[in-house]
């Protein structure tokens, strides 16, 4: 359900991280889940809590914004061939070279918790970073996603 829609933009060259959440909004978009609001309002969150993670030395972002802006619940992937720099989660200061992005649009409030908590669950599993970062078909990272429980 979350990833139904197959937004997985794979190996991407960004300047930014405007930039990539730009690129997952437009997908999002495309596919009727968020509306016009959706990336003013992730570039706006994300500038006042900052996603950035590191885990097992490889960075995650999980950008996300209010259920007000989405339409249909979905999950958008991008992995990146140079970091981005992002702030570390909790804190203001700490930069965290960021590889993989997970977009989160969700519909219920609910959902964003669960969300977190799965892909973090995911990620703290061995092997599945490294497995993102090497991704490069639609297909292959389905195969992931599924095999680790979260579509």
């Amino acid at each position: 359900m979350f990833f139904n829609h197959q937004i997985a933009l794979l190996k991407k060259n960004v300047s930014s991280k405007e930039v990539a959440f730009q690129m997952l909004a437009d997908e999002l978009l495309e596919n009727n889940c968020v509306n016009q609001d959706f990336l003013a309002n992730i570039i706006k969150r994300e500038e006042i809590f900052p996603t950035g993670l590191e885990i097992n030395g490889i960075g995650v972002a999980i950008p996300h914004t209010d259920s007000e802006y989405v339409k249909e619940s979905q999950v958008g992937f991008m992995s990146l061939e140079e970091p981005l720099s992002f702030l570390e989660m909790g804190t203001n200061d700490k930069e965290v070279p960021v590889s993989l992005l997970f977009m989160l649009a969700l519909k219920e409030p609910h959902e964003q918790l669960e969300m977190l908590q799965r892909l973090i669950e995911m990620f703290q599993q061995e092997g599945v970073l490294e497995l993102l970062m090497k991704v490069d078909q639609k297909e292959a990272y389905q195969e992931i996603i599924q095999k680790y429980g979260l579509s």
